[in-house]
């Protein structure tokens, strides 16, 4: 299986249009910290995972934030920064 980033940026941009045409042009973060699987066991389905980290939203917002402005170079593991806030915004608004 593969991906392409491309279709991945065209469903990105359609669901972020559906949500400003929905009405939700920002959203209030109400949690900050979450629990997150490292990545060595996080695909590991058959095991269960044994040491849970600790995630926060306000922190992988200031990181993309940083990107956004220029402070930081652009690093491909931003991209699991922006999918922490995606999943907190996928899962809070129902449209």
């Amino acid at each position: 299986m593969k991906v392409c980033i491309a279709e991945l940026r065209e469903v990105a941009n359609l669901l972020f249009d559906h949500l400003e045409q929905s009405g939700h042009a920002e959203i209030e973060l109400e949690s900050d910290y979450y629990w997150s699987v490292p990545t060595d066991q996080l695909y590991s389905v058959y095991e269960e995972p044994t040491d849970l980290t600790i995630g926060q939203l306000s922190d992988d917002q200031r990181e993309l934030a940083n990107i956004r402005a220029g402070a930081k170079p652009p690093l491909a593991y931003a991209l699991v920064w922006l999918s922490s806030l995606l999943r907190y915004v996928g899962a809070r608004v129902v449209s």
